[in-house]
Parts: C-alpha cells; sequence; structure tokens
C-alpha cells in the first residue's frame, strides 16, 4: 500500500472480543471512518448504536467469502481488524492483499496442523512475501496471549544475554455472579477446540504434542490476588512462533500454560468423549448439524457476560536465562486486569477486553510510524518499546516478578 492519508478501520466481528476493538478505536482521534462488520446485520447494528459516534457505520459480511471481504473495503480503508473466528483468517487476508490494506488478527487457527506445523508458520509462509512487496503489513495474534505475551518475550529477550526456557503462564480466578449453570468468558469456539488439541511444546530442538488436558501439570504461584492454580499444557501460538521468531536466542523449552476451572475439565472430557466437539457435520432427522455448534449455540455469549464475572485475570511470559552480568534469573512479566475494571472502561468482561485492546494500541502504533515493519509479521518481530509506553495508557500495567541467583565465586 503507498501510505497515504487513508485513516479508515473496519473491525471484522463485532462479538465480545470486536466490540471491545470498535469502542477502543473511538478513542483514537486519528481514525477517520470506523465499519464494524458481521454476519449478523443486527449485532452489527446494536454496536455500532451503542457507540454513539458519527464515524461508526455497520455492515454484514461473511468473513468467509473472500470476495465479499473485499467488495466490503472502503477506499479510504487502511486496516481491516480480523475479530471473527481465526478459521477464516486466511480468506480475509486475501482479501486485504488484493484491496491494499492493513491486517491484523488475534489468533490463529488451530495452531495445530501438523506435529511440529503451526497454523499462524501457514500465513506467514503464504503471504509473508506478498504483504512485503505490497508495502502492507500483516500483524498475526495480536491480542493478549498470543500478543502481549510475545511481547514481553521480545523485551526479555532485549534484556538479556541468553534465555533457554519461555512458559507463557496464564490463570484468573473469576467467580461466575450471574445465574448460568455454565459460563466461558471468551468464545466458546476458540476455547472449546484450543483445550482439546494437543498441546504443542517445544523441546530441546524439536516440536512436540502432549495429551489434551493431562500435560504438563503442575501448580503455578500467580501474583495476588490470583495466587496458586493448577495449570497445564495447551494448545498455543507462543509455543510455535517463540522457538522460531524471537530473535538471537536458543531456546531449550516453550510452553503455553492455563489455569482451567475442573469443572470446565470435566465438561472438555464428557464433550470429547461424546463427539460433541467435532466440527464435522452429522446427520439427525434428515438435517445435518455440526455438534460442536449445537455446544456453542447453547452457551452464553461473551456480550451476555460483560458484568456477570468478578475477579482477577492475570497473564504473563516467565523466561529463565542469563542477564549480562553473569546472573541465573527468573523473569515473569505480566499484566493484570479485573472484570471491575473492564466494566468500568468498556462494559466487558476482563477476558475480551485484555484481548481486544492490543489490536487498538497496534492501530495506534502503525498510523504514528512506531510500526514501520511490512509483512506477514507475529509480535516477537515488533520493537517491543512502543509498546512498553502505550500499554500502561490503556489501563494495561506491565510487572516484573524477579528471582537472581548469582554464582558463588570459588577459591
Amino acid at each position: 500500500m503507498n501510505e497515504d492519508n487513508r485513516r479508515g478501520v473496519l473491525v471484522l466481528g463485532v462479538g465480545g472480543v470486536g466490540e471491545v476493538v470498535a469502542k477502543g478505536l473511538t478513542r483514537l482521534p486519528e481514525v477517520e471512518s470506523i465499519i464494524v462488520a458481521d454476519l449478523s446485520l443486527s449485532r452489527a447494528e446494536m454496536v455500532a448504536a451503542n457507540l454513539r459516534d458519527p464515524r461508526v457505520r455497520a455492515m454484514s459480511v461473511d468473513a468467509r467469502d473472500t470476495e465479499a471481504v473485499y467488495r466490503a473495503i472502503p477506499q479510504n480503508c487502511a486496516i481491516v481488524i480480523h475479530a471473527g473466528i481465526p478459521r477464516f483468517n486466511l480468506s480475509v487476508m486475501e482479501a486485504c492483499l488484493h484491496r491494499g490494506v492493513h491486517y491484523m488478527d488475534m489468533a490463529a487457527d488451530g495452531p495445530v496442523e501438523l506435529p511440529g506445523l503451526v497454523t499462524v508458520q501457514r500465513q506467514i509462509r503464504e503471504f509473508d512475501r506478498q504483504f512485503k512487496e505490497a508495502g502492507l503489513l500483516a500483524l498475526l495474534g495480536i491480542g493478549v496471549d498470543p500478543g502481549v505475551t510475545n511481547i514481553l518475550a521480545r523485551w526479555a529477550s532485549d534484556h538479556l544475554a541468553s534465555i533457554d526456557e519461555i512458559v507463557v503462564y496464564d490463570g484468573d480466578n473469576s467467580m461466575l455472579k450471574a445465574s448460568y449453570a455454565f459460563a466461558l468468558p471468551f468464545s466458546p469456539d476458540t476455547s472449546i477446540e484450543e483445550c482439546l488439541q494437543p498441546p504443542l511444546s517445544y523441546l530441546n530442538g524439536s516440536f512436540r504434542t502432549g495429551t489434551a488436558l493431562d500435560t504438563g501439570i503442575e501448580v503455578f504461584e500467580f501474583p495476588a490476588p490470583v495466587g496458586a492454580l493448577t495449570v497445564r499444557c495447551v494448545s498455543h501460538e507462543e509455543a510455535g512462533t517463540l522457538p522460531i521468531f524471537l530473535p538471537n536466542k536458543e531456546l531449550i523449552r516453550c510452553e503455553f500454560k492455563y489455569a482451567l476451572p475442573e469443572e470446565y475439565i470435566n465438561i472438555l472430557r464428557v464433550l470429547k468423549t461424546l463427539g460433541l466437539d467435532s466440527e464435522e457435520a452429522i446427520e439427525i432427522n434428515g438435517m445435518k448439524v455440526v455438534p460442536r455448534q449445537v455446544v456453542t449455540a447453547l452457551l452464553p455469549t461473551p456480550t451476555d457476560l460483560a458484568h456477570a464475572f468478578e475477579g482477577t485475570s492475570c497473564v504473563g511470559t516467565w523466561v529463565h536465562g542469563q542477564n549480562y552480568e553473569g546472573d541465573i534469573v527468573e523473569w515473569y512479566l505480566y499484566t493484570m486486569g479485573n472484570h471491575a475494571t473492564s466494566w468500568k472502561d468498556m462494559e466487558a468482561n476482563v477476558t475480551v477486553w485484555q484481548a481486544g485492546l492490543p489490536s487498538v494500541i497496534a492501530t495506534q502504533l502503525l498510523f504514528s510510524g512506531d510500526i514501520p515493519e511490512r509483512g506477514a509479521l507475529v509480535p516477537e518481530k515488533l520493537n517491543p518499546e512502543p509498546w512498553i509506553q502505550k500499554l500502561p495508557q490503556w489501563n494495561m500495567p506491565l510487572f516484573k516478578r524477579e528471582l537472581r541467583s548469582t554464582f558463588i565465586k570459588g577459591a
């Protein structure tokens, strides 16, 4: 894309995360127009009406249809932020490339296609050269995790002499206040998919997969007020991209660990046993239905749960390495947020709030010239310093917990 004065943004998918993105964009005076687009026109119109901003208009767009996405992108649009289901990333990227606009998403589809193959690598392999030649940026996985966690890993890489281990730890002590029998604060479709896939990890120079829900179980002490939680390996983008794209560091181990409530683990096991996690359509009484779609349709959506939770979320990157003084260090670099703060800020639960804000910050940094990189990139390829400055300005404070071990110098 030729650098010009285009300052429009199209938000594709306005569920809980997409609505946060749209709300954040209205706080950027440099954004001249905002399209909120969704398969459901009524949902898009409701979000647009709630924003009460003359720059915003609603549209119905099917993210699965590359041509439809292409036609929906107006002449003044600079960026498409795909906040919908990740399995449509490639079709949306194709439309952005041919329309000549930048692209962002919050997560990859999967991430595992085959052992050791991360779906985000396919996005890079198929589109990096084309986006670079067109002068465009495709920023992949710019939520909180992946996203902020990758940026914190890059910051650690820039400030340590060596890093041999990285583990992303995500946990919260959320409690459901509303009268739902069961609910998830994030996209049920995405959550079921990533939790029931074989978790990807990197160990001693190669990728491997474990058993869903039963790999890498440990108790991790999150900072107060979250506290100690049982975590386990879950399939996530960071474990597949950091060992490849984090510059100048030779990792021995890289994993993603998530704290899942026992109730949810039991539900996931039942879904898996009965085949209700499947995306393959089955025929019932002459009608075809997709089992996972039936399950997710029966659950409240994140937008239904904006004020249904209380508690605190902690998402961060643990690194083990050596500083330039020769000391062995462990850092846990993290951000924290709570449901009360996110509700006050954007009337959203903290999970979708944390996931949505980073793409807004990326838009701000892209327009200001603080993201000069082009091509299809993961966040660890970016300069982390502008992010370290901007994230706290958006109520996403950053912290570092450090343990340092110094060698005893013998005679």
